[in-house]
C-alpha cells in the first residue's frame, strides 16, 4: 500500500495539528468542561475542598475580563450546581453569559436534582447532545 492512499484512491492530505488554529493561533472552537463544583481532587479534607472552591471562583471570575474565552462551557454531574443561586460562584455567570459564551448544563443531572437554571440563557441539553458538542469541538479542556 502506497503512503497517502490508505482508504481512498486519491492522495490523503495530512495536516499538522496547527491547522486547527486560526491566524492568531487559537483553535476554531473551544469547549470548557466542568464536572465538579471544585477544581482538583477533593482529598477528603476541608482544606482541599476549600482550596478547590477558591480555584473555581477565580477561574470563573477570570472569564469576565479574559482576552481569550471558550466558545462553550459545559457543566456535567455536580458542576451543574454551580449555576444554582445557592452556589458561591452564582454571581459569575451573568458576566460570562453577557460575553456571549454559550453555557450548557446536563439536563439529566438537573432533572435528578429537581432544579432548573434561573437564567434562560443557560441551555439545558441531554447528555447525548453535550457529547456531540464535545466530539465536534476543535479542543476540549476539562477542569
Amino acid at each position: 500500500m502506497e503512503m497517502g492512499k490508505i482508504f481512498t484512491e486519491g492522495n490523503t492530505e495530512t495536516l499538522p495539528q496547527i491547522a486547527l488554529s486560526s491566524r492568531e493561533g487559537s483553535p476554531k472552537r473551544v469547549v470548557l468542561v466542568f464536572e465538579s463544583e471544585i477544581i482538583g481532587d477533593n482529598k477528603g479534607d476541608g482544606a482541599s475542598e476549600e482550596h478547590g472552591k477558591e480555584l473555581m471562583l477565580h477561574t470563573l471570575q477570570s472569564l469576565k475580563d479574559a482576552k481569550t474565552v471558550p466558545d462553550e462551557i459545559i457543566l456535567l454531574h455536580d458542576a451543574v450546581k454551580l449555576i444554582l443561586p445557592e452556589s458561591e460562584v452564582y454571581s459569575c455567570w451573568k458576566d460570562i453569559l453577557d460575553r456571549e459564551i454559550m453555557v450548557k448544563a446536563c439536563n439529566e443531572t438537573l432533572f435528578y436534582l429537581g432544579k432548573i437554571p434561573e437564567d434562560p440563557r443557560i441551555i439545558c441539553e441531554d447528555m447525548a447532545d453535550l457529547l456531540q458538542s464535545m466530539l465536534t469541538a476543535d479542543r476540549v479542556i476539562r477542569l
